[in-house]
């Protein structure tokens, strides 16, 4: 794999990390489209009932039974009430948009010499981390649920020597793939370099 068959997000991190010529890419994992699906569900679930209780259920009340103020009319507090179910919509669409941008960001590149990862924790924070191909102890796949085995992904654990904190990457389609290239890449730095 050359750089340029990378994803734009891929790209991203390898402008942002030590990347040599000599150096090979073996590995590009993005998240699973099933975390946008997830996302895009809850975020449309949200809305409609953000939706449905804001607007569609004041503009069928009667507001003169419950003796809104007297200088404030039904009509008006409806308008209100309406107005603010629009803005909760809208803001929830926007949270929506935002969660799915965040989850889209996250990638994981294995190349002949390190591992690198780019987590997004929120809009303005993310974490880019390398680790060298020879820290790499272990990688472990777990894959708990039925939709994780329907669909094929899983949460790809990279363990490291030493003090160095364990690498976790959520929702890595073919989480068994990865795991192999992972063990190849770091068997081919050991014969190339030894232990």
């Amino acid at each position: 794999m050359t750089p340029d068959q990378l994803s734009p997000v891929g790209k991203k991190l390898l402008q942002n990390i030590e990347f040599d010529e000599n150096e090979k890419i073996f590995l590009e994992v993005r998240k699973h489209p099933i975390g946008l699906v997830i996302t895009y569900v809850f975020g449309i679930l949200a809305t409609i009932t953000v939706f449905g209780l804001l607007v569609l259920f004041p503009a069928s009340y009667d507001f003169s039974e419950v003796g809104a103020d007297v200088s404030m009319s039904g009509g008006s507090l409806q308008a209100i009430i309406i107005a603010v179910g629009l803005f909760m919509t809208l803001f929830s669409i926007l949270i929506t948009t935002v969660a799915a941008y965040i989850y889209s960001q996250n990638v994981l590149i294995v190349t002949s010499e390190k591992i690198a990862q780019q987590l997004y924790l929120s809009l303005f924070s993310k974490k880019i981390s390398q680790l060298s191909i020879a820290d790499v102890q272990d990688s472990t796949v777990t894959q708990n649920g039925i939709f994780p085995h329907m669909f094929n992904y899983g949460t790809v654990i990279i363990e490291t020597a030493g003090e160095q904190r364990n690498y976790n990457f959520t929702f890595a389609p073919s989480p068994y793939d990865v795991s192999k290239a992972l063990t190849g890449a770091h068997e081919a730095d050991v014969a190339a370099h030894g232990n």
